[in-house]
This record gives C-alpha cells, structure tokens and sequence, in this order.
C-alpha cells in the first residue's frame, strides 16, 4: 500500500465505485463480452444491476458464488403453456365479463394478448410469460358458472388447473432460468468488484473497506507483525461492541490473542485481561451495516471459552420506574426466554434504586391520537402539528428545555414534516436522518444557477433562472426583451443605455458568471450565495437553519467535485443528482447544538436519550424483506442474495436467485424478524420520563406500521392531552435596506478593527539569543561551522542530558541509541556523536550533576509562561525553558546549559545573565520559594559560572 494514499469519504466512495462500474461495463462491452451479452438477451440491463454491484462492493470480503445454473430447454415448457391456456379457456362459459372481479380472470384478459405476439424464438418471452401465472391466484366462483350448484365445481377445477400448471412448469422453469441469469449476473458483478478495486489501487485510493479489509490481513498472516502490536496494545476496551462487524471483531481478537500464530479470529486464545466488551444485543440493530447479531453471540462464545468471564448489567440509570416496569411487561414477549442464533435472552431493566419515581402526571407512558383521515399525507402533518403545539405548550409552562424532547419514526422520508411543524410555531430544533436535502429549494435554486452559469450558451436554463425565485421575471417581461432585440445570452453585452428588469437582472448574472470564469468554483458559489441573498434568507428564515445549512452542504459538494478534477458544470451536475436522492441527509447550520428539539429515524437515535420521547410516524414502517444472507465459517463468508428490478413505487420484479435461496431467505428473514423487534425495544428505551406512542384509526393503505407491535401493551396508557393551537407571531425579517446594509458594515468594521488589535504579546526570555550563537553571526576567528556547533547539536546535547536526568543509571550504550534515534532526520551529526556522549559524560562526573542527582525533587527542561503588566500597552506573556532545577534544603538552584563553542564562562555570562536572572525571578514567583543558585553551565569547557543572583 503506498504511504500517500488518500482514503475515501462515503460520498467520493460511491462516486468512484460508480464510475469504476461504468467504465468496466464499457470495456466489457467493447470487448464482446459473452456474459454481458448473454444478460442482454435474458433481458437484463447494467442498469438492472447497478443495486446489486452496490451489495456485493459493500461485503467486499464476502464470495458471491456464481453456481452452475445454464438456461432451460424452453421447448418443453411452450408445449405446457399451450396445453394451460387451451385448457383455462375451455373452463369458460363465456366471454369475459369486463366487471369480473376474479384474478385468474383479469390475468387471462391481458394475458391473451402478450402470448398472441409473444416472440417464440427468445428464451427470456417464455420466462416473463410464466412468471405471469406466480403466486396464489384464487378464482372466483360467481365468474365461472352461472349455475349457484355448479359454480364451486367449476372455480375448483380452474384453481387446480392453474396449480398443476404451476408445480409442473412455472416453478421449475422460472427456478432454472432464474439461476441461469444469476451465474452471470454474479459473474460481471464479481469482475465489476475486482476492477473498481484495482482503479483504487491505481488511485492510491482506499475507502473504510480496504482499510479494514488490509489491516485484518495483516495481523492475520504477518505473525511478526501481529506480535508488535499486540506487545504495543496490551489492553482493549470495546463499547457498543453489539454495533461491531465481523472484521472489526477479528482485528479486535487478532490483537488480544495470546500469540500469533492462529489465524482463524474465532479460535484464538484470548490473553487474561487483554479484551474488555461492554455490548447489548437487544439493541444489535445495524444488520444492513454489516453488524449482525451472529457476530456478537460467536464473540461470546469464544470469551466464555477462553476462560472470560460474562457479567449482566441490569439497571437502568436512565428510565423512571414506570417506563422499566412496563418495558420488563412488554418485552419478554418479543425476546425468547433462552438465547437463540436471531435473537437473544431478555434481561429485565432494574429502576435504579436512588431514583426518584417522578410525578404520575408527568411521567410514564402515553399515547397520542391522531384523527383518522382519508389520506396518510393528513395523518403525518395532523401528528406533526399535535407534536409541536405540545412541545410549545410544555416550554411555555416553564418545562425544562428544547433540547429534552426527541422526536424518532421508524424512516427518515417523513421526517422533513415534522420539522416544518416545529418551525411553524418557531421551535429550535435539529434533523439528522432525514432526506430533506433533496427538498431543499435553495439547493435547487442554487443548482439551477450554477448550470446556466456553467454553460452560457444554454438558453433554457438561463431563462429558467430568471423565471425562477431568484428575479422572479414574469413571461411577458421576457417577451419585451426579446422583441427589443436582446439575446438571453450571458456572454452577449448589454448597452450602457438599455434598461428593465431583465436587463438589471442579466447584468447581475453576467458578473456572477466573470465571478466563475476568475475565481475557484468554490469562492465563486459562496460570493454567488452571499450576492444573491440565498444564504443569508435561509439562515434566518427558520429556526432550525436547516435550508442554510443544506447550502453550505451544497458549497462542499461543489469543493469536492472541483478538487477531484472536476468542472463548475460537473459541480451543478453532482448537485442535481444530489436532489433526486434520498440517501442525502440534511445538514444543520450548526451541528452539535444541545438546546434543541432533535428529530431522527430510529438508527440514527441508538446511544442517545431524551427526557420526552415521541415514537412518531405511525403509518411509516418497513416491510420485513430478506435482500441478502451471509453465511460466515471462521474466515471464509459467502453470501447471496435475489436480484430484482424496482417495479412500480413499491414493487420488485425478480430477475435472478441463486439456487436454494428460498431457504436462503426463509433464514435470513428470522433474523430481519428478530432485529425488527430490538429497534422496537431500542424505541421504546430512549425516555427517561415520558415515552409518547401515536396511534391511528386510519388504514393507510398498504402502509406498514412500526408501533403496531405495542398496541397489546398501551391499554391501559393515558391519552396526551394536547391543548387547542395558540397564535404564533410570524418572524420578522429585519431590514434588508441599503442604509441598514451600510450600518451594519460599518458595525462589522468597527468590531474587525476592535478585533485587530493585540490585546497581548508574547516574548521569549531568550530573546534573539540562542544556543551556539545567533544563524547570521558569523564564526570568530578560530571558530567553525562544524556540525558539532550551532543548533542542532544544542538540540542533540540538551535531549541526551534530558534524558540522563529522568533516567541516571542510563549507560552509554543506552544514551549512544537515544543519539542515533534523535539524528534521524539530521544525518550530518551521526560522526559527532563520540563527542556528544564525551560532552555528556563530563558533565555526568561534575561535581553540579552529583548535587542535583542527590536533590530532593529535580526537574528538567520545564517549559514556563507568565504574564507581564505592559506599560501603557497590552500585556506581555513572557516564556522560556529552565534546562535544570534542583531543590535542596536552602531553596532552588537553576542551571541553563551552554553548548557555545571556545567561548570563556565571563562571556556566557555577558550573553545570557539576564536571561538567567529572568528565570530565577520567575521561578520563585511562580513556586513561592526562593531560588539559592542561578547560573550558567558550559557544557564543552565544564565549568559552572559563579552565582548570579547574587549580582
């Protein structure tokens, strides 16, 4: 790995990798590739891949097993579909009635018409012809038979004509075909992973993967190394060890092992006291982030094994006793009583003894009711608003802080809705989760901007700008512009003498575009912001300074790109795409503010606490899906996993499995079931004193519900009482004048100007002197530039001295180690370290070293700093280094160190007394005891000038 690699954030990771992908697709297409070819013709796209390729980049460790499966014979199950069809039809009576109401029926009205132009000759017509007649389809009776005693008969006969038809040919057929279709999706995927690595490494890049991945391998087959870093971490402390991923966990066990030679992490030898976990795993909830729950239980085990002992921490420091009492009633019946491989034992929650129990009125569990309503749009702002009237209500009845509620939903799309509540009644809060960047208006505007800014020439997106919030220009403005004669054209120049709103407008632009053209993108976007007012309306527009800080997100964006070696236009590209994705957080104007009411999904809440908590969101769950099963046999992982196409808004049409993955997913989803479970404990345990589920009578549609699981346990729960809206008074804007502007820059003027000047100083006691003599002094007759002179060897001669005095019984062979190891980086005085131990060891046989090592407390090299009243100017804090001081019965004695060349001791002391003096002085003020001795040491003629202080 070369040493200036440069490691990737998530975004720049995702960028490379898509671009790797690409590129690779290019290549393999212009190479003829027969796999890509033959995915062609099953009907499947790169584009059908690219969530896929996503997967198997982030299990990078994991094989993806391809498996043997070819394509079917498609003859035989032509035959069978001609039989069915011939047969289903011949169980009419009479035509289809357009009302039917019957789903074998509804599918044969348009299926007649997909297998009358069905292309015979292509495999993959047959496969979507089938997967057609999937599933449970149940017929109808009254649709069947006119007859009420033949008309059970007959809706029998058609359903177990269509299931015979499904066992006999639907299922095996579409089996073989699918897994046909996997061996080369697999196979180009597999290939896509290998070649984004290998760009990587050509980048000298590495994302948080590789530098796991490289680190595990490292401890794992370098015994050498391994060794040294176990000898160097001796000890290992783990919190949120549940959170940790398998390869997380080997470096962890590598490093504890007792030796170094196993390489399987999960049959090492732990040594005595190396490792120390703290984990939960009824709060094991990152599954889809790698930390699955089979992790933690294998560490476990192996602790247990190797002699470690497992301690439960019962007792909850953070609930009152109501919420641990209804909590240990809840979830026993979501945990099992023994530890299975998805989920583990319950252990209860102990109220802390020394807490009080809280006001019943104030305290425990409730529950708010929404309204049911038609839409679930209706449901999500009537349970926004009832949120934040009771957040405004408590602060106006003097309760606590904003920074004491948490608002949590199970996803993050709706989370953008209830911050808009809370801001409308003028609330401080704080999103994190949530997507609303990609509803950010001032980011689309900014966009917008920069793409007409980026190409002049693009006519459309100019005028989009001028119709859009930034000059609002009505259509018929434009129109007079145009009849005048004038261009929409950013490099096209305006007379001096032509005016209007378009006009000023186009003049505005064109000095933003000179701005783009003479400054880096990055300069050029934040002037953009700061001429056009976006920012400055964002940040006061809202409490929460959501929308400005998704522009100063957006300003990072466009840095990232430019730094990568793209253009202004690939910057407003990049910010476009940014928009149309959901997977783009919000960013806050200034992250990390505790008074503030906070709202997130539940995966970002994990660790944190509040002292009101709302389970919000009702209608917002996720449908339990199994998207990928790994299976981990000490260092090997293989994984699988279906590959589908997004159907619908919420369906997935599958295009490939690997064989067996029925069972695969039939697994996989008891450990999705289980881990759905522990983020409703994780939910449920972040109030300290008031947890607040929502409940509605509304269906929702198809809508999942994540607090659904509770309703069994709220029965006996008050209902929040929420009192009628109060009028908020809107925020007033303040004055954008151009007289407020100026005074407010001369404001600014004045506190720069305030700012500007020193309000102290700093001075070294030294002064221009310094060891071995001033740089531009030059030698005196009879004296050298010798590498045993000026600086480097003062530096080398006070470092082996130091270093002598912490450590007396320090030999010369030890002190001639520590001299190699100070000259690394200056090569030039490794021919004068003879004479550096000779200098150090006469100074170890002097009488003055013998004192100070006997002394009573020693101290070298101290470092010191004390403030001096200026007079009549700003204060000076003055700092030096006292080289060595001693306390004997009498008081201090301080000694400085000289390494001067063929310079006599009066000298020393005409060149540096008074910085002798200074120190002694402050020495004593600083220590409130008296300095006996302070004095100079020449280190090269061994000799001790008299006593300074008496002068």
């Amino acid at each position: 790995m070369a040493p200036g690699f440069s490691e990737l954030d998530e975004t720049a990771d995702a960028e490379h990798r898509e671009w790797a992908w690409r590129l690779y697709l290019d290549r393999e297409r212009a190479a003829g590739s027969p796999v890509l070819r033959d995915l062609m013709d099953a009907g499947v796209t790169p584009p059908d891949l690219d969530g896929a390729f996503r997967t198997v980049c982030t299990y990078a460790e994991v094989e993806f097993p391809p498996g043997e499966g070819m394509a079917p014979d498609p003859a035989p199950a032509w035959h069978a579909l001609d039989r069915f069809w011939t047969a289903l039809n011949g169980c009419l009576l009479r035509p289809i009635d357009p009302a039917t109401t019957c789903p074998i029926q509804k599918k044969m009205r348009g299926f007649a018409g997909s297998l009358r132009v069905a292309d015979r000759s292509r495999p993959r017509v047959l496969a979507d012809l089938l997967a057609e007649w999937e599933g449970g389809l149940k017929a109808t009776q009254k649709w069947w038979h006119p007859s009420p005693k033949e008309k059970k008969a007959a809706a029998e006969k058609v359903e177990a004509l269509v299931a015979r038809f499904q066992d006999e040919t639907v299922t095996p057929y579409l089996a073989a075909w699918r897994q046909h279709v996997y061996r080369l999706a697999m196979t180009l995927l597999c290939g896509g992973r290998d070649f984004a690595a290998k760009a990587r490494a050509h980048a000298v890049a590495l994302n948080y993967g590789d530098l796991l991945e490289r680190a595990a391998r490292l401890l794992r087959e370098k015994s050498a190394v391994r060794t040294a870093l176990q000898l160097k971490y001796r000890w290992l402390f783990v919190d949120e060890f549940q959170d940790t991923d398998p390869i997380q966990a080997e470096v962890i066990f590598l490093l504890a092992a007792a030796g170094a030679t196993e390489r399987d992490w999960t049959r090492v030898s732990l040594r005595p006291g190396a490792l120390f976990i703290v984990g939960d795993p009824k709060q094991s909830i990152y599954r889809f982030r790698r930390a699955d729950i089979d992790t933690y239980t294998r560490v476990r085990q192996v602790i247990e094994t190797t002699g470690g002992q497992v301690v439960e921490l019962t007792t909850s420091f953070r609930a009152v006793p109501a919420l641990c009492e209804w909590a240990n009633g809840v979830f026993p019946h979501f945990f099992p009583e023994a530890a299975t491989p998805q989920q583990p034992a319950y252990s209860g929650l102990d109220p802390d003894p020394n807490r009080e129990k809280g006001d019943p009125g104030a305290t425990g569990l409730r529950i708010l009711d929404i309204p049911e309503t038609g839409l679930r749009a209706d449901v999500v702002a009537a349970e926004a608003e009832a949120i934040a009237r009771f957040i405004h209500q408590a602060m106006i009845g003097g309760a606590g802080r904003w920074g004491d509620f948490l608002i949590l939903t199970r996803k993050k799309k709706q989370l953008p809705v209830y911050a808009r509540a809370l801001e409308a009644l003028q609330i401080p809060m704080e999103m994190s989760g949530g997507a609303a960047f990609a509803e950010s208006d001032g980011v689309r505007v900014l966009a917008s901007l920069l793409r007409a800014l980026s190409d002049p020439g693009d006519t459309t997106a100019l005028v989009g700008v001028l119709r859009g919030p930034l000059f609002g220009l009505s259509d018929e403005a434009l129109f007079r512009h145009r009849e005048a004669g004038f261009r929409f054209l950013l490099t096209s120049p305006l007379p001096d003498e032509a005016s209007g709103p378009v006009v000023e407008a186009l003049r505005a632009l064109q000095v933003m575009f000179r701005w783009t053209r003479t400054l880096p993108a990055p300069a050029a976007t934040e002037r953009v912001l700061e001429e056009t007012g976006l920012l400055a309306m964002a940040a006061t527009a809202t409490l929460g300074g959501g929308e400005a800080g998704n522009l100063l997100h957006a300003v990072d964006r466009v840095r990232q790109i430019t730094e990568a070696g793209g253009s202004l236009a690939d910057a407003a590209a990049a910010l476009e795409e940014d928009i149309e994705s959901t997977e783009i957080d919000a960013v806050p104007l200034e992250p990390g503010r505790r008074d503030v009411v906070r709202i997130m999904n539940l995966h970002k809440a994990k660790g944190l606490e509040a002292s009101v908590v709302f389970l919000a969101d009702h209608l917002g769950g996720v449908k339990a899906r199994a998207d990928i099963r790994i299976l981990r046999d000490g260092t090997r992982a293989v994984g699988y996993l279906p590959i589908t196409r997004p159907f619908g808004e919420w369906g997935r049409h599958l295009l490939a499995e690997p064989a067996g993955w029925a069972d695969h997913e039939a697994a996989e989803l008891a450990y999705v079931t289980a881990e759905e479970h522990r983020l409703l404990y994780v939910a449920a345990t972040r109030a300290r004193e008031l947890l607040v589920i929502s409940r509605c009578g509304a269906t929702g549609g198809r809508a999942t519900r994540p607090w659904e699981p509770l309703t069994p346990y709220l029965k006996d729960a008050p209902i929040l009482t929420v009192r009628s809206p109060v009028a908020v008074p809107a925020l007033e804007l303040g004055d954008l004048g151009a007289e407020a502007r100026m005074a407010a820059q001369a404001a600014r003027d004045e506190k720069r100007t305030q700012a500007a000047a020193a309000s102290w100083r700093v001075e070294s006691v030294t002064g221009t002197a310094h060891r071995g003599g001033r740089p531009d002094e030059r030698p005196e007759p009879e004296r050298s530039r010798e590498p045993d002179t000026g600086m480097a060897w003062g530096h080398l001669i006070h470092a082996l001295l130091e270093h002598a005095s912490r450590a007396p019984h320090a030999d010369r062979p030890h002190l001639e180690r520590l001299a190699r190891w100070f000259t690394m980086e200056q090569p030039e005085l490794r021919a004068v370290i003879p004479d550096a131990l000779e200098v150090i060891g006469r100074v170890m046989a002097s009488d003055l070293w013998q004192r100070a090592m006997a002394a009573e407390e020693r101290l070298v090299e101290v470092p010191f700093a004390v403030k001096v009243p200026g007079n009549g100017g700003p204060a000076t804090i003055l700092h030096g280094i006292i080289d060595l001081a001693f306390r004997t019965a009498d008081g201090w004695e301080l000694v400085d160190y000289k390494t001067d060349q063929q310079v006599d001791v009066e000298s020393l002391v005409g060149l540096y007394g008074d910085q002798v003096r200074q120190y002694a002085k402050h020495w004593a003020a600083l220590t409130g005891a008296p300095v006996k001795y302070a004095g100079l040491y020449s280190v090269r003629e061994g000799q001790v000038t008299r006593n300074l202080m008496e002068e």
